[in-house]
């Protein structure tokens, strides 16, 4: 096969993998029974504007996220989420006794099923009130009823946990917000979706429960579009309660058209309305870690067995994974109207897009030396574990969670310093981590007997030396397929330590580049605080420990000019040096209070 037709071969299966998962990601949510309800178009709604926390954006959207403060990262009974919005603003009675209300935390699922199973011992004892088989339920989903919540043992235990500040009084708060989201008239009144008629930006929009009750916003609308607006929403509640599918959508349809109507100037674009909703129908993209993680088996035989198709399928993969990756951080930055780094979820994606993108440039760099396919590798798997944390936190949030949802930066990061500091910083996070990748392989190397070589001279070094040796040094390491050449080849490269040396260097290259961006992200870090806050450090447990990092770095860089075996100890320093930076990321974010953390 053609070199050109195996790198097509590997484009084709990222492609077809692609639309496959757009396919069954795209296609509505089948909820559970026959509801005619069900049958409702929502479409028109979804891509209708809505003004929330400071910014406009798609009733799709807003629907996930106040949804998702009331059922977690969960959904009842596998309904839409805006399907859920409507139907819990105008038939709130449908779910008085639905297990929609998430508790986050297990040992406090446990207490209230414990002091709903009633055992009749204790001021909190009693009847049971629910069956064993939902309270099972209970712990295992986190979601229960606000009934249930209501009951007076319960309550109870609420007021012993509320004077607990530091395990249990943020989580009893967060579920007295969702009982709260969940009554109608709250959803109606945060539901902000006439744009004002004056037309003055300033101005606040008028929610639905304003648009019915007559309220003072409303004042500026004219009789006419007030009349219209409100008879095709009461028109649609009307038919949405009785089941009446036909005449919901056609009522639905007309409040939707008439909306744009009240301000044109102020609705958004339609077409990044419909962008922000495809957005979050598509799961923000991070789906794309399915094509890293089969980029990274192509590579992995390329780089091990020396074998040519295996890398022009894998290089095809890669490629077609980071520019879906870029796909997703252009279409977020488009919908948010912001590069996407204020919060951690766009931290976490936004980093590994630059490691990708630096893996990239290093790849055309090192095309005709032996430290081809590592760099891509190390970005594969780097950004395969980032976009894999991104698109399944939320079931681990017990510990934490990426919030994909799209918010205004808070007043401190409008700052030009956000995009200097923030960006290089993450950046040289993604470079560490891909340094940890290839670190790993030189320990694994070595652990199946390979010699205790090294990159004789540093990594920027390395990468100009070889890429003057030129293809002959590649071709000297021998090629074939996955059979007898490709064994001899490999015990040729132990011999030589060939392999050793090349994955030392891969390392010292990156760990090169992310040491300089490290302290460099630092002292523009301080430039910020001093600007921002009005002292350039403040020992804040963030800033603590990516000092830390950078002195692991530093550390390692001693070390390799005195130990003798400086492969090993360059490769166990960078695994260090990754796992105090991870906690750093994680651990003071989520864990540790602080002015950089989300605790």
């Amino acid at each position: 096969m053609r070199p050109l037709a195996q790198f097509a071969v590997g484009v084709a299966v990222a492609l077809g993998l692609t639309a496959l998962i757009v396919a069954m990601l795209a296609r509505d949510a089948a909820p559970v029974g026959d509801d005619p309800r069900y049958a409702v178009d929502l479409t028109p709604l979804d891509r209708t504007a809505v003004y929330a926390q400071g910014r406009v954006k798609s009733f799709d959207s807003f629907a996930k996220d106040v949804v998702g403060a009331i059922a977690g990262p969960k959904t009842y009974q596998d309904r839409p989420r805006d399907f859920l919005y409507v139907d819990m603003m105008i038939r709130p009675m449908a779910y008085a006794d639905a297990d929609i209300v998430y508790i986050k935390k297990a040992p406090m699922r446990r207490r209230i099923a414990e002091t709903l199973a009633g055992d009749g011992s204790g001021v909190l004892g009693g009847p049971a009130i629910a069956s064993e088989e939902r309270l099972e339920r209970f712990e295992k989903t986190g979601l229960i009823s606000p009934r249930l919540l209501a009951q007076p043992r319960v309550r109870m235990l609420f007021d012993e946990w509320r004077r607990d500040l530091i395990r249990t009084a943020k989580p009893v708060q967060a579920i007295e917000q969702a009982l709260m989201l969940m009554e109608p008239g709250r959803l109606e009144a945060a539901l902000e979706i006439i744009p004002p008629p004056d037309g003055d930006p300033a101005s606040p929009w008028i929610s639905i429960n304003e648009l019915k009750t007559g309220g003072p916003a409303t004042a500026a609308l004219s009789a006419e579009a007030r009349g219209d607006l409100v008879t095709s929403w009461l028109a649609f509640e009307s038919a949405w309660r009785a089941g009446e599918a036909e005449r919901a959508e056609r009522a639905l349809g007309e409040f939707a058209a008439a909306l744009p109507l009240v301000a044109p100037e102020l609705v958004p674009d339609g077409a990044r309305m419909v962008a922000e909703s495809w957005y979050f129908k598509l799961s923000h993209m991070t789906w794309v870690w399915v094509i890293y993680l089969l980029a990274v088996f192509f590579l992995l035989l390329a780089s091990v067995y020396k074998w040519s198709p295996a890398r022009r399928v894998g290089m095809g993969l890669f490629g077609s994974a980071v520019f879906l990756h870029t796909v997703a951080i252009g279409w977020r930055w488009w919908v948010s109207g912001r590069w996407p780094n204020s919060n951690m979820f766009e931290a976490v994606t936004t980093a590994f897009w630059f490691g990708a993108a630096l893996a990239v440039l290093l790849e055309l760099g090192v095309r005709k030396t032996p430290l081809r396919n590592w760099f891509a590798l190390g970005a594969s798997v780097s950004s395969m574990v980032a976009m894999m944390t991104a698109a399944y936190s939320p079931r681990f949030d017990w510990f934490f969670s990426l919030d994909p949802n799209i918010r205004n930066k808070m007043p401190v990061l409008h700052d030009v310093w956000l995009y200097i500091h923030t960006n290089v910083i993450i950046a040289s996070y993604a470079l560490i981590f891909m340094a940890a990748v290839t670190s790993v392989a030189y320990m694994v190397y070595r652990l199946v007997g390979g010699a205790a070589t090294y990159a004789k001279a540093g990594g920027t070094e390395t990468l100009m030396s070889m890429a003057a040796a030129g293809e002959g040094a590649e071709r000297g390491g021998g090629e074939g397929g996955v059979g007898g050449s490709a064994g001899a080849a490999i015990a040729r490269r132990r011999r030589s330590g060939g392999l050793g040396s090349v994955l030392d260097g891969a390392t010292m290259i990156l760990i090169e580049m992310s040491f300089v961006m490290l302290w460099a992200g630092i002292v523009m870090g301080a430039i910020w605080a001093d600007h921002s806050w009005g002292r350039p450090w403040g020992w804040d447990p963030k800033e603590v420990f990516a000092l830390n990092t950078f002195l692991v770095y530093l550390v390692l860089i001693h070390v390799r000019l005195t130990a003798k075996d400086k492969g090993l100890w360059t490769a166990i320093l960078s695994v260090i040096g990754c796992g105090v930076m991870i906690f750093n990321w994680l651990v003071i974010n989520f864990v540790i209070s602080g002015l950089h953390s989300y605790a």
